[in-house]
């Protein structure tokens, strides 16, 4: 579509980057640890650098794109999310990364900020409950999950602005 990395108009036209099939060249579905990136709409209810959750299911998820494209992202803060081991670590490889994107990318906005593409699905952890190791790690089932919080950060983002 264009909409990723995007413009600073808006919209590409032609698009910059495509999703390719997994290094793997396998479907990959299981918990990933993510790093918080960096601070957009759709993750100011979490620390930078913090360390979340989310299953992953796709077969190509593995984000492809030039070398002078990926140097702009990463140049114009657009990474939002970065695959990463259990303790943070964002230079991990396989497992840690299922799809083997570079620079263990696992999510970007465009250059507005506005528009967010993610392999892994913070829906799918929205509640405590959801997550795999809850019992294990003492999360409280009944509280949010990790991937509630990007999306109270983006119904924050939509009360302040009407």
């Amino acid at each position: 579509m264009g909409a990723l990395p995007g413009t600073d108009s808006g919209i590409s036209d032609a698009p910059e980057a495509v999703l390719h099939t997994n290094s793997s060249s396998r479907f990959e579905c299981r918990p990933t640890y993510l790093t918080v990136a960096n601070k957009s709409l759709f993750t100011n209810k979490y620390e930078t650098n913090q360390l979340v959750s989310f299953p992953c299911a796709h077969a190509e998820g593995k984000l492809q794109l030039s070398a002078d494209k990926l140097d702009e992202l990463e140049q114009n803060g657009q990474v939002a999310f970065r695959y990463s081991d259990s303790s943070g670590d964002t230079d991990a490889d396989y497992p840690w990364n299922p799809n083997g994107a570079p620079n263990n990318i696992a999510g970007i906005t465009n250059r507005r900020g506005n528009v967010l593409g993610l392999m892994p699905h913070p829906e799918r952890v929205f509640h405590g409950w959801q997550h795999t190791d809850w019992t294990s790690k003492g999360i409280n089932p009944d509280g949010p999950g990790d991937g509630r919080p990007l999306f109270e950060s983006v119904v924050d983002f939509l009360c302040q602005t009407n």
